[in-house]
């Protein structure tokens, strides 16, 4: 049989893709099991002290929190987990000389291994929507469960309270909020000392406030709020009872939050969306193509791991393996020195979210157009 005359879909697919499938269920439980075990170890007895009247967080807090925190640790660790399961795969066929008869059968390993690609191109896919389902549906919950766990000044608090909060409307102009209130419902949130300075063509226009609650669309309304105007070298206040312009919602006071304290969380629609109002933010800039790129790591680390799982040198297996795994943390020493240096500005933003992938892509093309046909 030729190469070519296996169609897709094919019973050898099916039983590659099922046993694809098993290794990736094992290697999840392995690699994020693994990694959870290692976080509770390092945290555990910090979120379950004592604070200073002896309040205690109960056992299932903890419980619902790395429930919620799951997706999120899969998420950093799903490389790995396709890498190791695409090894159980290859290891599996070669063990049992599966691949040996394909072979005899006019199957190359590279048609062998299709189903393996193709999942881990679909597994990419799926990070990439589940980083925006989970930040928009869990991330919350688990950053407020994750404050209450957490001791500050020797005591629990129920809600998060952010200090020296800087938040942009849509036009991208800065207001800094003293103290913000962070609610189970965020419209019954609360800021305290909002202070502003805004240029509008010939004159400044200073905003402070000593607290405020949101209304809606944007609008909040202000305790002792005022309005300064410098113009024409002529200086009035006057009392502003709703702070009408610039206007921002709970919402995008919380994505601050999340980009100065937790940027690596922030998902593609909220980094282009804080994009939007800082275009010059370099940080921002990076991340957006972090986020495009980090899930195609998986199926980047297959081309240059399967090669050496499969190669045809007999008797050194552990050896080739041990290289392809050398090469594979080579990808994340590179991934990591190029993101580095994107954040910092010293190169651009698109050439250290995209050189790991390039780089090792064709690496890992060259590796896998040499296998065995």
């Amino acid at each position: 049989m030729r190469p070519s005359a296996l169609p897709l879909g094919s019973r050898l697919d099916r039983y590659v893709a099922r046993l694809f499938a098993l290794s990736y269920g094992a290697a999840f439980f392995l690699v994020v099991g693994l990694f959870v075990i290692l976080d509770l170890a390092t945290k555990l007895d910090g979120y379950l002290a004592a604070d200073k009247n002896g309040y205690t967080p109960p056992a299932a807090m903890v419980g619902q929190f790395y429930l919620l925190q799951l997706p999120f640790l899969y998420l950093q660790m799903s490389p790995y987990v396709t890498l190791v399961a695409g090894m159980f795969t290859a290891a599996k066929l070669a063990r049992t000389n599966e691949i040996v008869a394909g072979l005899n059968a006019g199957v190359s390993v590279r048609r062998l291994l299709l189903p393996v690609y193709l999942g881990a191109a679909l597994l990419a896919l799926g990070m990439f929507l589940l980083r925006e389902q989970s930040t928009r549906g869990l991330g919350r919950q688990r950053d407020l469960l994750q404050d209450r766990l957490e001791v500050h000044a020797d005591e629990h608090r129920a809600m998060p309270v952010l200090e020296n909060l800087i938040v942009r409307d849509l036009h991208g102009r800065a207001l800094r909020l003293g103290q913000y209130f962070v609610a189970a419902d965020p419209q019954d949130s609360e800021f305290r000392d909002l202070s502003g300075l805004q240029h509008e063509e010939a004159r400044s226009v200073i905003l402070t406030a000593v607290s405020g609650r949101p209304l809606s669309s944007g609008r909040w309304q202000l305790t002792d709020g005022r309005q300064t105007v410098d113009a024409d070298q002529r200086r009035t206040t006057e009392k502003l009872p709703v702070l009408e312009d610039p206007r921002f919602t709970p919402e995008d006071v919380e994505r601050a939050w999340k980009a100065r304290d937790h940027p690596m969380d922030l998902s593609y629609s909220e980094l282009a969306d804080l994009q939007a109002r800082e275009p010059t933010n370099l940080q921002y800039r990076t991340l957006l193509q972090y986020n495009l790129t980090f899930p195609l790591a998986g199926l980047v680390l297959l081309l240059v791991g399967l090669p050496f799982v499969v190669g045809d040198e007999r008797g050194k297996a552990g050896e080739r393996i041990a290289r392809g795994f050398l090469l594979c943390v080579g990808y994340f020493g590179i991934d990591f020195i190029a993101r580095t240096l994107g954040l910092q500005g010293a190169v651009g933003p698109i050439f250290s979210g995209w050189l790991p992938v390039v780089l090792f892509g064709s690496l890992g093309s060259v590796l896998t157009a040499a296998m065995r046909s």
